[in-house]
């Protein structure tokens, strides 16, 4: 691409589709019109990477995901174009700079936990490979909400991403589908069981879908993510003909069309709300009527779609997926009942991230037969057949058909969607080598024991383009002058980099990477948080989900750990910065109480005059990819504190260790293995294990804190001073249920915590081999690319390879 014809295509979008000039194009314009020059670029490939895979009709993946976190698509599209150069020499003549421009794209991220994250790497990683693979989600209107700090306290607004439009997007409205709810059955075949039903819904809404292009790194192919639109359809509602209310009949109809208006927070997974509901329902109905559609274009024959079509589900929501091909086989193309199972079982692979039962979705029986009747029927008679064969040929054991049955028995019978997921795919996988053990032993030991071929372990991975070579060019920089280049597409490279662990000129560079990362973050700190930070100091960091199964309380008491040793007279080694960023689901009570103790902690500490010369504490509001991408790079330590038996992997930790950050873990999810890959003088592990926490018996905080007197002083510490702070007292249902229960073990791992915390302190004094063991970190991060992710999954579960 020449700089020159890049200047042209600019101004021929800024003038032809925005309407605009120089004088009149503001920041967002132009942002637009870079935007759209850039998807130009694309196109081409884009639609020769689709018809590739259509001409030689490939067996083709299907992701599908609730949710996807990209942030910004920019620069990473720009990067992986290869068109980096062209455009940085293009755009000073254009009158701005790339920076000013790449602030004004608004985040994409339609999500709330790291399963959007993982999934928007695992569809990067897909493209890169030329895996032929096409992703499925929802396009909410209002995305993960905005976090305001006032008083300490966070308080909620929402954020409509679209309202200034989205320039990836294609809106595909030829492809547009009819989903349909409530109503009744009525048997087409009465004298067969199961057969063939016609399902007279009451409610109609239109599934619109806009495709979003997945660029690939530098390969030509660019992948497609297709997210669904709820539309009310043109027909009024049925009583339309008792009261002829024009305008009431319009209100009521697009009731039908705030399916995809909000994106859940994080909520508790057994709230089966009618809207949570009906969003899976449409986002799966779509899905599997375009995945059947796309299968017809080049294929006569049904029997053979598990031949040719898997379909992957990221987690449980997702699991209506089965009974809604089963639906479609049987009702809509006439497949008899148990060749349209056969197919199904070997269509669908399921990726679980459950670690406990409180993680596992579950429906009210009697809501999903007034909303979806007949999935009811077809779920009943999956059941049937699935127990029916498990007593016939395994066992007839109560508990054991009990635990096997789709049916949870209670006051309210409950639909089990992972059960679902489970028996209706023909691989289930975890995301770490920890948590499908858990699986295995703790959630599904029946269905292992029985299907023992169906589970195995793929552990979650991270695009380490986007989180090193977008997010910190200058560090990729110099490690493509260090190895090369191959470890772009290779991370497996990055261990080469430990034949440079005493290259005194290479880690002087990034000594200097590291602090000209932690200034700018600290400008951050500063105008955010009115916090004035010291670069020099070590940057301590815990970002994510605030949830007290994260344990940034544990991370709290070691700073006041360190603050009231200082009022002792005590010293600290090493100045620290500690770094909190994370939201708290709208309804989650003692998540927000956390937030809340986080700002009363650090206007204690920056507020007194001799203690913040050594230690700083900075809460950053509004946490979400590109402040994430802010705060990496400038990390020293990463905290990865969640309780083992609450975390099934979670990928901060090697974005993290991407950027030379070391890191202090617990025993659980990835960590294990990052700490297994990475040695222990880059990441420090402490308190139990998830074995240890599952045997463990009658634990008692309130003795462990009387015996401790570290914690009984910072228990001291908080009744004398929390009724100072406006609403200080808030915070105390937190503080008892630490004392009281401590249900994720923040007193029972304090103590080891702390212990490596002292380590850490000694070690940092140390800056030569500090930085040695940040290049460890670097070298052996590779491991934990999503590439390697994606290849396990092509290779071992859905058998395809690259195009």
């Amino acid at each position: 691409m020449e700089s020159k014809d890049f200047r042209e295509t600019y101004y021929r979008y800024l003038r032809y589709f925005l309407a605009k000039d120089e004088t009149t194009a503001t920041s967002y314009d132009k942002y637009m019109a870079l935007a759209y020059a850039v998807r130009s670029e694309l196109t081409d490939n884009w639609i020769e990477t689709q018809k590739k895979y259509s001409n030689r009709n490939v067996r083709r993946i299907y992701f599908l995901s609730m949710e996807y976190i990209f942030g910004k698509s920019l620069r990473n599209n720009i990067i992986n174009l290869g068109i980096q150069k062209p455009i940085e020499k293009a755009v000073p003549a254009l009158g701005f700079s790339l920076d000013e421009v790449y602030r004004q794209e608004d985040d994409c991220d339609l999500g709330n936990s790291g399963k959007g994250r993982m999934a928007a790497c695992y569809l990067d990683s897909t493209a890169t490979l030329g895996i032929p693979a096409m992703g499925y989600g929802l396009r909410y209107d209002y995305s993960q909400f905005q976090q305001n700090i006032q008083n300490g306290i966070q308080s909620e607004r929402p954020y409509d991403w679209l309202h200034r439009g989205h320039p990836w997007e294609i809106i595909r409205p030829e492809y547009t589908c009819e989903v349909n709810f409530s109503g009744g059955c009525v048997p087409i075949e009465a004298a067969k069981s199961p057969g063939l039903y016609r399902w007279n819904a009451t409610e109609q809404v239109h599934a619109v879908p806009y495709d979003v292009p997945i660029v690939g790194y530098r390969n030509n192919v660019v992948n497609t993510l297709r997210l669904w639109s709820a539309r009310a359809s043109e027909e009024f509602l049925s009583d339309y003909a008792n009261h002829h209310d024009y305008v009431r009949a319009c209100e009521e109809k697009s009731q039908l069309g705030r399916i995809t208006k909000v994106l859940f927070p994080q909520e508790d997974v057994r709230r089966s709300t009618d809207l949570r509901m009906k969003q899976q329902y449409f986002f799966i109905c779509a899905t599997i009527q375009d995945i059947v559609r796309r299968y017809k274009v080049h294929n006569s024959d049904l029997l053979d779609f598990d031949k040719q079509v898997v379909i992957h589900l990221n987690g449980s929501r997702c699991a209506l997926a089965i009974p809604e091909l089963m639906r479609i086989l049987v009702d809509v193309e006439k497949v008899p009942w148990e060749r349209a199972w056969r197919i199904t079982n070997n269509v669908f692979t399921y990726t679980s991230h459950a670690m406990s039962q409180d993680h596992i979705e579950s429906w009210p029986v009697y809501k999903v037969t007034q909303m979806l009747p007949r999935h009811m029927q077809i779920m009943f008679d999956i059941n049937q057949f699935l127990l029916d064969t498990i007593r016939s040929t395994f066992s007839s054991d109560p508990d054991i058909i009990r635990e096997l049955s789709l049916i949870e028995e209670g006051e309210v019978k409950r639909i089990r969607l992972a059960n679902l997921a489970t028996l209706g795919s023909f691989s289930v996988n975890g995301v770490s080598r920890v948590q499908t053990d858990t699986i295995s032993r703790k959630l599904f030991p029946v269905h292992r024991r029985f299907f023992p071929d169906k589970f195995g372990n793929i552990t979650a991975g991270a695009a380490h383009r986007r989180w090193l070579l977008c997010v910190n060019p200058a560090l990729a920089a110099l490690i493509s002058k260090t190895i090369g280049t191959s470890w772009t597409t290779d991370a497996r490279c990055l261990e080469q980099l430990e034949q440079s662990i005493n290259n005194r000129s290479l880690l002087q560079k990034l000594t200097e990477i590291k602090l000209d990362a932690k200034r700018q973050l600290g400008r951050h700190i500063e105008a955010t948080a009115g916090c004035h930070v010291d670069a020099l100091a070590l940057f301590d960091v815990q970002i994510g989900t605030i949830h007290p199964s994260k344990r940034q309380v544990l991370h709290l008491f070691h700073i006041l750990n360190d603050y009231l040793r200082l009022r002792a007279g005590g010293t600290v080694r090493s100045p620290r910065v500690h770094l909190f960023s994370g939201k708290a689901s709208p309804s989650d009570a003692l998540a927000k109480q956390i937030i809340h103790l986080i700002n009363i902690v650090a206007s204690i500490v920056n507020n007194d005059p001799e203690i913040s010369r050594s230690i700083k504490v900075a809460f950053l509001p509004n946490m979400g990819m590109s402040e994430a991408e802010r705060i990496v790079p400038a990390a020293d330590l990463s905290e990865q504190l969640s309780t083992p038996t609450f975390v099934a992997s979670g990928t901060f930790n090697m974005k993290f260790a991407f950027n030379g950050a070391l890191t202090i873990a617990s025993r659980g999810g990835t960590n294990v293995e990052l700490a297994e890959r990475l040695g222990e003088t880059s990441v420090y592990t402490f308190g139990k294990s998830v074995e240890e926490l599952q045997t463990l018996h009658a634990y008692k905080p309130y003795e462990l804190t009387e015996a401790d007197p570290r914690l009984k002083a910072i228990f001291t510490f908080f009744d004398e001073v929390l009724s100072s702070f406006p609403e200080g007292n808030a915070v105390y249902p937190l503080l008892a249920s630490l004392r009281d229960s401590d249900r994720f073990f923040v007193m029972l791992d304090f103590d080891d915590y702390i212990r490596q915390q002292e380590r850490i302190d000694a070690a940092y004094t140390d800056q030569w081999t500090w930085t040695q063991h940040s290049l460890q970190a670097i070298a052996g991060s590779g491991f934990f690319t999503s590439d390697r992710t994606i290849l396990a999954y092509a290779q071992d579960i859905w058998k395809v390879s690259p195009q």
